[in-house]
């Protein structure tokens, strides 16, 4: 089942006052961070953070992530964030499609240590390198663990010698989207570069935006940001009466053998109604988890 996450909080799994904090009880996702935001000399008391970390997370109702270190300290991190309760790890500067399958057998063997089913834990892929960018639908496509990909704004634009910027980055984003949508991903993140917090209009603004784009989530830095998120990326109560206005006028229209039919002087034919239906079902998600206290 494709989960809901409109908004993925990262939090340093080592900073114990960030982890239990009540302002990210609202996120849909809790990203517990084993890379960019713990220093080098606190990556093993990171690690060790997680079995405390991760039940706190879930006790909150979010769903509960870890983004491990590449190279080396890749299998040490896996080891440690592969335990129940935990949904996905975020996988950092994916280069290619065999990397990623040498992960996916390392989290293998993982479960099996922890007594966990098979496939138990999801990726979240990160592309954040030209190479891995070049080689994006095969990585998508590399292991059914991954559920969803995303382009790292400024590792990304620091690897090609550019400036993140709304401008730059909208291309590579867009390519994603085309990606993910091809090998049934969920593309998450913004498309511009969004490492401010302190003007909540813009980023709105940018959500929106990325939303009508095809993202259907992001990560955020701050807790300021994940109702801006939930928002944003779920229908408006406007949205869900005409979606059920058209999917009822398309069953009328079939019922009489029609395939396609006008709405207020607009034509309305089949991907026009099944765009409404997909919007009913993710309305329809976003409640369920909201009916279990899991976000707003």
């Amino acid at each position: 089942m494709t989960p809901v996450w409109r908004s993925l909080q990262y939090v340093p799994a080592h900073v114990e006052k960030y982890v239990s904090s009540p302002h990210i009880a609202a996120a849909d996702a809790v990203i517990l961070d084993l890379e960019d935001s713990v220093p080098a000399d606190s990556k093993a008391l990171a690690r060790a953070a997680l079995a405390k970390a991760a039940p706190t997370v879930a006790h909150s109702g979010a769903d509960v992530l870890v983004r491990i270190n590449d190279g080396d300290m890749a299998a040490e991190d896996i080891a440690a964030a592969v335990r129940p309760g935990v949904s996905a790890l975020v996988i950092p500067k994916v280069r290619d499609a065999a990397g990623l399958k040498h992960l996916d057998r390392l989290v293998a063997d993982a479960e099996t240590a922890a007594g966990m089913a098979s496939g138990s834990v999801r990726f979240v892929v990160l592309i954040e390198t030209a190479d891995g960018f070049l080689d994006m639908p095969a990585i998508a496509r590399a292991t059914g663990r991954t559920v969803a990909m995303s382009l790292g704004n400024e590792d990304f634009a620091l690897d090609l010698g550019m400036e993140a910027s709304d401008e730059t980055l909208l291309m590579p984003r867009q390519q994603l989207v085309i990606v993910a949508a091809a090998a049934g991903l969920m593309p998450l993140g913004l498309v511009g570069s969004a490492t401010r917090f302190d003007d909540p209009d813009a980023y709105r603004a940018l959500a929106l935006k990325s939303r009508r784009f095809g993202y259907v989530g992001s990560s955020c830095i701050h807790p300021s940001q994940i109702a801006l998120l939930n928002e944003a990326f779920s229908p408006t109560a406007e949205q869900v009466v005409e979606a059920r206005r058209l999917v009822q006028a398309a069953e009328a229209a079939g019922a009489d053998g029609r395939g396609a039919f006008s709405i207020d002087g607009r034509m309305i034919d089949g991907p026009i109604v099944a765009r409404a239906r997909a919007l009913l079902r993710k309305h329809q998600a976003i409640e369920t988890r909201r009916s279990r206290g899991e976000g707003s």
